[in-house]
C-alpha cells in the first residue's frame, strides 16, 4: 500500500506515467529496437551523479557506449575517461566506453558534475554491441525540485 502511494505520489509531483516512476531495483534491458528505461530524477544537481545498471539476459558485450543530449543542443557521446564529444549520429562512430559485465549486469556510469546551470530533461542513450549487433535503450534526467 504504501509503494502505491508513493508511485501516485511520483506521478502526481512529476506528471510521469506509472512506468516511468517503478523502482530503479527492477531489471531493465537494452534491446535491438531500442527500450524506454525509468528514469532517473536528481535529488542534488550539485552532486550530478547519473549511473545505470542493465541486464545483459544472456548477452556478452564487446563494447558499451554513452550518449547524452540536452534540449536545443546536438548529442554528445561520452569517452572512456568520461569527456564529452560532440557525436555525428552514426554508431559505427561511437567511442567504447569500456564499462565491464559483472553478475549477468552492465553498470554504465554516465554523469558525475555539477549539472545546477543544465537544462532539463537531459536525454540518455545507452548501448552496448555484441557479436550479434546493437543494442540500446534511453531514459530521461529529470531534476526533482
Amino acid at each position: 500500500m504504501r509503494n502505491r502511494r508513493f508511485l501516485n505520489l511520483a506521478r502526481i509531483i512529476y506528471g510521469l506515467p506509472l512506468w516511468a516512476v517503478v523502482s530503479a531495483a527492477s531489471a531493465e534491458g537494452l534491446s535491438v529496437n531500442g527500450a524506454q528505461l525509468a528514469p532517473v530524477v536528481l535529488q542534488n544537481v550539485a552532486a550530478g551523479v547519473v549511473e545505470k545498471s542493465v541486464t545483459l539476459e544472456g548477452d556478452t558485450p564487446e563494447a558499451s557506449f554513452v550518449v547524452v543530449q540536452m534540449p536545443g543542443n546536438p548529442p554528445l557521446m561520452r569517452g572512456r575517461e568520461g569527456v564529452f564529444q560532440p557525436w555525428d549520429r552514426d554508431t559505427a562512430h561511437l567511442a567504447d566506453n569500456g564499462f565491464e559485465a559483472v553478475d549477468g549486469k552492465l553498470h554504465f556510469k554516465v554523469l558525475n558534475q555539477d549539472m545546477t546551470s543544465n537544462n532539463f530533461p537531459i536525454r540518455v542513450t545507452l548501448y552496448y554491441r555484441t557479436a550479434d549487433g546493437l543494442k540500446y535503450g534511453y531514459f530521461d534526467v529529470l531534476r526533482a525540485n
